[in-house]
């Protein structure tokens, strides 16, 4: 398979010149012609055309939707033959030749590359870093043998040329070299984390409840701005933890408890689940159950301090949360009650860091048995105040249909969700998001319809906007 390595670093606050904005656009699926060969000239074009945009971007904003195509097979950067990486330079804490984006897979960011040797045995990413910035791209052959072409079995074919170019990086700490060429494979590089890294008292596998998922998110964001301050490549770094196989237990990642981090306008800067969602807009992304304000609320909520936002999302573990494909879009139903605890990271870009876990998958103490509620019983509210959602925790005795209604002070029923089936058990919790409200006094009236008995059970909370 033939492969193009392009760096492109994502630049904030950079304006287009004249001569920027005069670059002809190659896009990745012009570098290889009808005949399936690459063009020479194509790919330096190619290299030339995606350098004007990364000095173009203007904002973060930019930058994240940037990295999204990069990672978009069939987008302008990436042909799936053809993609993107950039590789550090200069950097003053010794990590020259470091991927910052591997257009191919992003689990290898982060992965020390400076001493990658071609199948001839040359060093062929330190020639590439021999680029000098504000002059011609050098060409640099990268001699690789593809088990998939068997035309490169002749003398001298798999040797293919590449093109490096290097440009001022958003960092006093190093520069960065765009490299375009074909034929290249870096999927056996490793990544790792330095051994002396001071990490928090709280891993993703203590999360039990939700105040250990607090004092996680608390100390991945203090562990953060450190690392930030020491360590020049940090946001790689941070990437590489967040991609460790949920089996191995990362410390930022055990099963389905994760971090996540988002821009303030909704762009994914890491994910500790799926690297591919990276510099994709989550903004208006509904829950499984239609709400499209989860992730606004994850946002504002961290901006206003930090604190927990709940919603709904697909559990693998349980096979009962599924959408009914005959209520789609959205199914009252469906999805498994997911909470998360937000925090702001400070910084030149405000972040937001959260980690998320489902309640329903923390198992109880072995050996200890849970009797069954003897009757209904209504635990109140939490938070209260609240804005703009809060949780109601309830006992049952028996399975039961479960309606809630919202009530105002002149006993108007103003709100109504759909009736939802629980089992029985004890610490039942409806989320009641009352994002379309105004600030007051409200009663909230639970009833639950078993094959036994009615129920009924009135609470009081107050909304503050």
């Amino acid at each position: 398979m033939a492969l193009v390595l392009l760096g492109i670093f994502l630049r904030a606050g950079i304006q287009f010149s004249d001569s920027q904005a005069q670059v002809p656009k190659v896009t990745a699926d012009a570098v290889i012609g009808e005949d399936g060969k690459v063009n020479e000239d194509s790919l330096r074009a190619f290299v030339n055309w995606t350098g004007s945009v990364f000095q173009g971007l203007l904002n973060i904003q930019e930058s994240t939707e940037l990295l999204g195509q990069i990672y978009q097979e069939g987008s302008d950067y990436n042909s799936g033959k053809i993609y993107p990486i950039v590789f550090a330079v200069d950097d003053v804490n010794g990590n020259d030749g470091s991927i910052l984006i591997y257009g191919e897979d992003p689990n290898l960011n982060g992965a020390p590359a400076l001493d990658v040797k071609d199948h001839d045995g040359n060093d062929v990413v330190k020639e590439m870093l021999k680029a000098k910035e504000g002059e011609e791209a050098i060409r640099v052959e990268y001699c690789w043998n593809d088990p998939n072409d068997d035309s490169d079995n002749a003398p001298g074919a798999t040797c293919k040329p590449s093109y490096a170019a290097r440009y001022p990086g958003s960092s006093d700490n190093w520069d960065i070299v765009v490299v375009g060429g074909y034929y290249q494979d870096l999927s056996f590089l490793k990544v790792t984390i330095p051994d002396d890294l001071e990490y928090p008292p709280v891993s993703a596998s203590d999360v039990k409840d939700r105040e250990t998922l607090k004092q996680f998110v608390e100390g991945a964001v203090t562990w953060t701005a450190q690392l930030y301050a020491a360590i020049g490549l940090a946001a790689n770094q941070f990437r590489v933890e967040f991609r460790k196989d949920a089996k191995d237990g990362g410390f930022f990642k055990d099963g389905l408890v994760y971090l996540y981090s988002i821009t303030t306008e909704g762009y994914v800067v890491f994910h500790g689940l799926d690297a591919w969602r990276e510099g994709r807009t989550v903004i208006n992304n509904p829950d499984l159950r239609g709400d499209t304000t989860f992730v606004r609320r994850i946002i504002d909520t961290a901006l206003n301090g930090g604190g927990y936002v709940d919603y709904y999302w697909d559990n693998p573990d349980d096979p009962n949360d599924d959408p009914d494909p005959d209520t789609l879009p959205f199914d009252p139903n469906a999805g498994t009650l997911r909470t998360a605890y937000a925090l702001v990271l400070e910084g030149r870009r405000q972040r937001i860091i959260a980690g998320a876990f489902f309640p329903s998958v923390v198992t109880s103490i072995e050996g200890e048995i849970t009797e069954l509620p003897t009757e209904f019983a209504l635990h109140g509210n939490y938070p209260n105040p609240f804005n703009p959602s809060t949780r109601i925790q309830f006992d049952l005795p028996e399975r039961a249909q479960v309606m809630l209604q919202v009530i105002d002070v002149l006993g108007r029923n103003i709100m109504e969700l759909p009736a939802q089936v629980f089992e029985a058990g004890t610490n039942h919790t409806i989320v009641l998001n009352a994002v379309d409200l105004a600030s007051g006094t409200y009663l909230y009236r639970i009833t639950a319809t078993g094959a036994e008995s009615r129920y009924e059970k009135t609470g009081l909370m107050m909304l503050v906007k």
